[in-house]
């Protein structure tokens, strides 16, 4: 079965032991014309209804699906495990596969454990009756019942989901990427899960990098907003908040200088972000190239050329241009001046190629007349 994305938190060390337990999962597609099924092939239209399990008591979608018994294959448990979820029998001649996702996280049961499950993904039809559910006690209290919606309002339901718990946090977005490539959309990350990956990020490796990256995520979504309220539609406040958390995401690795860059990408594009993980790429080269870098060329020739392959591949947008001027403008300090931040790293590094200087107040200019304000007392507000 294809992998459709891995999801790695790489929150644990690659010595501990490792927890495995898979799982099986149903798509049950409720087709335009009213058909109860899979239907057609994926994309499928935002309008499609899907059967799905609602936690009411924690406002979350998933797929019915869950765990697979020691003496059970894969489709077996699919249809024990959403009957006992949803209720409904799953015809055995039409299951079809979709594909599999990989899942590493470090467990919360067990100490130096990592939780280590691979989530099999079977498109399958049912007959029309519903013969009850039969929930265990952690679904029973989650309040575990059958629903059908469209998969544009689960996603939008699953986006807004929060949670302390990094089991269920981890589960939804899994399920929430699913659900956006069955819209043959390209997966973006939720604030709550883009909050979680820099807070263990900041784990692995503490240091000013996390508050950097929040206070380029607060301005960020101002700027936004500001556009916004202008009357623009280039930028969406919610993206441009997490683009900002994990633009530096490559930091979590370790104290590097343009590693960062690709060890952000290749961690966010690994679980389907490829629009947050170009953001890792582009956030550092305002004028596209990567011959006025300022810093260490501390990666591998093969790593330069793949940089320099995708900075080739882009077309900027207002994403890539609104972080590349943040991550120049915030400090972790709190500073929130482009020429003094600018200086700053002039006086550390010793040089400051001015075409880049030069961009950047070139960006400052262009966002402020998409606001129509002053760029200082929007991010200052």
């Amino acid at each position: 079965m294809k992998t459709l994305f891995t999801l790695d938190i790489k929150n644990y060390d690659l010595h501990w032991e490792k927890s495995k337990r898979d799982s099986a999962r149903g798509i049950i597609i409720f087709t335009k014309d009213g058909k109860l099924g899979s239907g057609g092939k994926v994309p499928f239209s935002p309008k499609d209804k899907i059967a799905l399990v609602y936690a009411k008591n924690y406002g979350y979608y998933k797929f019915p699906g869950g765990g697979i018994h020691k003496d059970e294959n894969k489709v077996e448990a699919l249809i024990r495990e959403v009957s006992e979820e949803v209720g409904l029998a799953v015809l055995p001649d039409s299951v079809r596969e979709l594909g599999v996702v990989p899942r590493f996280q470090k467990s919360s049961r067990f100490n130096d454990v990592i939780f280590d499950q691979e989530s099999f993904y079977y498109f399958c039809d049912v007959d029309s009756k519903n013969h009850g559910q039969n929930l265990d006690a952690y679904e029973a209290e989650a309040g575990f019942e059958l629903r059908v919606v469209t998969i544009a309002d689960a996603i939008e339901k699953n986006m807004q989901f929060t949670s302390d718990n990094p089991f269920d946090l981890a589960m939804i977005v899994r399920d929430t990427i699913v659900f956006q490539l069955l819209l043959g959309k390209t997966p973006e990350p939720s604030r709550a899960i883009a909050e979680f990956l820099l807070g263990e990020g900041a784990k692995m490796n503490p240091g000013p990098w996390q508050a950097h990256s929040m206070a380029v995520a607060k301005a960020a979504e101002k700027i936004a907003k500001a556009v916004v309220g202008a009357g623009g539609t280039s930028l969406d406040p919610d993206k441009a908040y997490v683009y900002g958390l994990l633009h530096d995401i490559g930091r979590r690795f370790g104290f590097t200088y343009m590693a960062h860059v690709i060890d952000g990408y290749e961690y966010l594009s690994a679980m389907g972000f490829e629009n947050a993980a170009r953001i890792c790429i582009t956030h550092s080269f305002n004028l596209q190239t990567t011959d006025d870098y300022i810093g260490e060329v501390d990666i591998s020739e093969s790593q330069l050329e793949k940089i320099k392959k995708l900075l080739a591949s882009y077309e900027y947008n207002d994403y890539d241009r609104l972080i590349q001027l943040l991550d120049s403008t915030c400090g972790a300090d709190g500073t929130q001046n482009l020429e003094a931040r600018m200086g700053d790293v002039k006086n550390r590094y010793g040089y400051y190629p001015q075409a880049k200087w030069d961009k950047n107040f070139e960006l400052k200019t262009y966002f402020e007349k998409l606001m129509g304000k002053d760029f200082y007392e929007v991010i200052g507000e």
